[in-house]
């Protein structure tokens, strides 16, 4: 009786156990944040390659044709840090586009993986960014 007495008011290993239920919260909110914060850093660098592209179509001599169109996205991306293969890019010329005729349209598709994809609902699948640019002149 002494022995179970003794056993309910020692307090040794009471903050081990505390850690133990809450850290796992812990980390899965930390790391949720992070890669939350990464997939939205990666859908604006998609969105601003996508609008940088469709704007060169229109405006630029850089990107006369297709392959220099792709080459241009490709290179963009990558000075963000985020790799896109050619069939990921989609380039539409005189495209209507919210309404208005005489466009180019520009939609990059791009795989987000994520390690807590299994852990975090939402996190991961594909990100889809589209934009256009009247075509002037």
């Amino acid at each position: 009786m002494m022995i179970l007495q003794r056993l309910r008011s020692c307090q040794k290993g009471a903050s081990a156990v505390e850690f133990a239920l809450i850290a796992p919260v812990f980390f899965l909110m930390l790391f949720g944040v992070i890669e939350g914060g990464r997939m939205i850093w990666t859908r604006q660098t998609l969105d601003e390659v996508a609008f940088s592209t469709a704007r060169c179509m229109s405006l630029e001599t850089d990107c006369p044709d297709e392959a220099s169109q792709r080459e241009y996205a490709k290179r963009r991306a990558a000075n963000y840090g985020v790799a896109i293969a050619d069939g990921n890019i989609t380039l539409k010329g005189n495209a209507t586009c919210q309404g208005y005729a005489g466009a180019n349209l520009v939609t990059i598709r791009k795989a987000f993986d994520s390690p807590v994809t299994g852990f975090v609902p939402g996190m991961g699948g594909t990100l889809v960014a589209t934009a256009c640019y009247p075509v002037l002149g």
